[in-house]
């Protein structure tokens, strides 16, 4: 009888690490990639291994096929779900490999903001208060889990999308955090209580489960991270204080995820322990990652702020709060636009853009978020960020804030985010040299 071989489709960073994973127990595997102009294509057709690459789909193929790994953010509507469904052939995951495998604790997180910095809050509060622990942070993070399956690792941070959740199935994981759940990748699911669905199967699936909303703790071993008690001495400090409200919550869950381990795991008494001296110097060190509602530069009187990976309204809204909480004095300017990635307007609360005295918008739904926000403040429709940044730096003076915050996807004129940011990094930098 002819071996089943697996199917992985999408050779994106996820799809690369399951080849690299599949290829050390497999002389051939079959491969789906839709880029034809992919350039690790080549790599493959260079391999020992037999890449039998963009087989046709049908039902000759279902014989041979063992299992089917997707990578995250392939559509549900691609041929390949139904395919699985009708021939009956499991849809597998790098995630649930790992989870099902590897020996260490796992603590998965989403939500739609906030997953990155968070996770690295995680990793540096474990870090101080458990030095010796070997923590390795992984996933949408951008360090594919894979790559760690065979690692010793003690505790295994794992940021995921709702697509990588959406791929999750039989899978059962030691804690699981959410966030929060607002609009974003509209486009990319069928509804906004499908996308609800999907980021609260994280609790479901979960052994511990810590929630943003009492309502949504499923189980009796739950904690609802905003009601969870912070040190007085903490809640106290100017570090603590100065933080943006988002920031805060942020640590709010991570400050449960370390309260749930040391309970449940570790058998400490949270309350037992002094963690003054640790929580001190979480606040001195913590450095977010870039593009985070970050302050980039004071050049000629001007503050800017890079909030370039506010890719949708929620974000925007909250980076608007945090900007005039910072900021007591002064006119804020927002720059904002791009893809909307099919928000619904009419369901977000917009009326937080009063706290901008002007916006100026660019993009493809420029004009759809010219007319959603113009009865709360002053909108000017411009060409590009280029345009935007100039028109905001013409009008502002001493003491005002500049503000990146896009709300909005970048893929309608950058690559993503991170070149979004690095463009608005760059003009600043041009405006110093002037």
């Amino acid at each position: 009888m002819l071996e089943k071989i697996p199917l992985v489709v999408g050779l994106g960073v996820t799809g690369q690490s399951i080849i690299k994973y599949l290829s050390e127990s497999y002389k051939e595997l079959f491969v789906i990639e839709e880029w034809r102009e992919n350039p690790y294509i080549e790599e493959l057709k260079k391999s020992e291994i037999n890449f039998h690459i963009n087989p046709q789909i049908n039902n000759e193929l279902s014989h041979k096929i063992s299992e089917i790994y997707i990578s995250p953010g392939i559509a549900k509507e691609h041929e390949i779900f139904s395919y699985a469904k009708t021939h009956k052939i499991k849809v597998s995951s790098d995630i649930e490999k790992f989870v099902n495998t590897n020996e260490s604790i796992k603590v998965l997180v989403s939500g739609t903001n906030g997953k990155t910095s968070t996770c690295l809050m995680i990793e540096s509060l474990f870090r101080l208060v458990f030095p010796d622990l070997r923590i390795s942070v992984l996933g949408n993070i951008g360090k594919p889990v894979l790559s760690c399956i065979k690692d010793d690792i003690d505790i295994a941070i794992i940021e995921v999308s709702s697509f990588q959740l959406e791929l999750l199935d039989e899978i059962q994981f030691d804690i699981g955090l959410l966030l929060n759940i607002e609009q974003d990748h509209m486009d990319m699911h069928s509804s906004y209580e499908d996308y609800q669905k999907i980021k609260y199967s994280i609790l479901e699936k979960a052994r511990f489960n810590i929630s943003f909303d009492r309502k949504y703790a499923l189980f009796k071993d739950s904690y609802t991270y905003r009601d969870i008690e912070m040190p007085r001495e903490l809640i106290d400090s100017k570090a603590f204080n100065d933080w943006p409200l988002h920031d805060i919550d942020n640590f709010r869950a991570s400050f449960a995820v370390l309260k749930c381990y040391c309970e449940n795991f570790h058998k400490i008494s949270f309350k037992e322990m002094n963690l003054s001296a640790e929580l001190e110097k979480f606040f001195l060190g913590f450095k977010k990652p870039p593009h985070r509602f970050e302050l980039v530069s004071n050049s000629k009187g001007l503050n800017f702020i890079n909030d370039s990976k506010a890719t949708n309204l929620d974000a925007m809204l909250k980076a608007i709060k945090a900007t005039r909480r910072l900021k007591k004095s002064g006119d804020i300017y927002l720059i904002c636009g791009g893809d909307l990635k099919g928000q619904k307007i009419s369901s977000i609360n917009i009326s937080t853009v009063e706290g901008v005295d002007k916006a100026f918008i660019y993009g493809q739904d420029k004009e759809i978020l010219s007319k959603m926000m113009g009865s709360y403040t002053d909108c000017q429709l411009t060409d590009n960020l280029e345009e935007a940044f100039k028109k905001s730096t013409d009008l502002a003076g001493e003491d005002d804030c500049i503000l990146l915050s896009p709300g909005c996807s970048s893929l309608d004129m950058f690559s993503n985010y991170q070149e979004r940011g690095d463009k608005f990094r760059s003009l600043i930098s041009d405006l110093q040299d002037e």
